[in-house]
């Protein structure tokens, strides 16, 4: 199959700086050459497994059947596949190896993992039916609000203002949904330049609070905010620093039932500072706890839209924080509340 030991060096040369994994097998179906990539992929040890046929390695029997089929016809075949024991997403390409005459000597298998891709491709198909199921929702209210009014209604003073204040709100809701799909896109295309600089965090927190206070004092909340004395600058983009607090406050405010409490804490720890916002709201069950930063992700779906949610506050929370190199968390317990919190870089 190779002529010479020149051309077998070469070979193993060019193979081995591959990424790809890559196996050369021979007339029977053994393999007589591995790259490093195709090694690991397969969990063994160097040369392991040069002399073994794919079947023989425990499973891969599909893989090993493509390598038959070429080997036979000629053919080329692709296939796309769980390689195991590895949990990723490959395409498999099996060709035939020929010599000057024409015959078939051999095989090769080239592995291209595909796994971010596919996954790529889910999230993007799971996206594009999230925002056409929100956007639906309003506009299908505010259609059948606009018809009942061109139907008669709006010779009813009373109705008349009833619906073009239902109205109002879904074009409201529709605006903020918008907003945020633009918010979180400029974000995670990082066409949002982060330009981070020193913040005082404390300043930060209480401009929130002066803006969420109509909010506050519609439900009659009690909202503290403790930090330590001389708490440290934070290395942070400002407007989306803010952006992160008002929607974790906001959040925090829609879900704690009317006279109760919200604690909003700062502290330094090691070189980031940490800000929790911990309230005695409904609190978020176990399963869902994973989930809660994912775009469009709600716990109680009908409970979020009437509250006027969009789904998105708490992915943008996590794309602005890790975007400055911080993190995000949450903790909670149904009945007893829940506690998000975000860590910054300290100055």
């Amino acid at each position: 199959m190779l002529s010479g030991t020149q051309d077998y060096q070469q070979m193993q040369t060019m193979m081995s700086s591959m990424i790809d994994a890559v196996l050369i097998c021979d007339i029977q179906g053994r393999i007589i050459m591995a790259n490093k990539a195709a090694e690991n992929l397969f969990l063994v040890r160097e040369g392991g497994l040069v002399g073994k046929r794919l079947n023989e390695l425990g499973y891969e029997s599909e893989i090993a059947n493509m390598v038959g089929e070429v080997l036979e016809r000629g053919n080329e075949v692709f296939i796309e596949t769980i390689v195991n024991p590895s949990p990723q997403v490959y395409r498999v390409h099996v060709s035939a190896i020929k010599n000057e005459f024409n015959i078939i000597d051999g095989a090769i298998a080239v592995f291209h993992d595909v796994t971010d891709a596919r996954n790529f491709a889910q999230m993007r198909s799971e996206f594009v039916g999230n925002v056409s199921h929100e956007l639906r929702t309003p506009l299908t209210s505010i259609k059948g609000f606009v018809e009942t009014l061109l139907d008669g209604a709006m010779e009813n003073s009373t109705i008349c203002r009833r619906f073009l204040s239902i109205i109002d709100s879904e074009t409201d809701r529709l605006s903020r949904l918008i907003e945020d799909l633009l918010t979180l896109s400029a974000i995670e295309s990082k066409e949002r330049i982060v330009r981070p600089q020193p913040v005082c965090l404390v300043r930060s927190i209480r401009g929130v609070m002066n803006i969420l206070g109509p909010q506050i004092s519609e439900k009659s909340l009690h909202v503290e905010y403790v930090y330590p004395d001389e708490l440290s600058l934070i290395l942070a983009d400002e407007d989306l620093l803010g952006q992160v607090l008002i929607n974790l406050l906001d959040n925090a405010i829609k879900y704690t039932p009317p006279g109760g409490n919200i604690m909003v804490r700062s502290r330094k720890k090691d070189s980031r500072v940490i800000t929790t916002i911990t309230d005695t709201g409904v609190g978020i069950p176990p399963e869902s706890l994973p989930r809660v930063f994912e775009r469009f992700y709600r716990v109680d779906k009908a409970r979020s839209r009437n509250q006027g949610g969009t789904g998105l506050g708490l992915s943008i929370v996590k794309h602005i924080v890790e975007s400055h190199g911080g993190e995000v968390f949450v903790e909670s317990e149904v009945g007893q509340g829940s506690t998000f919190g975000v860590s910054f870089l300290a100055v």
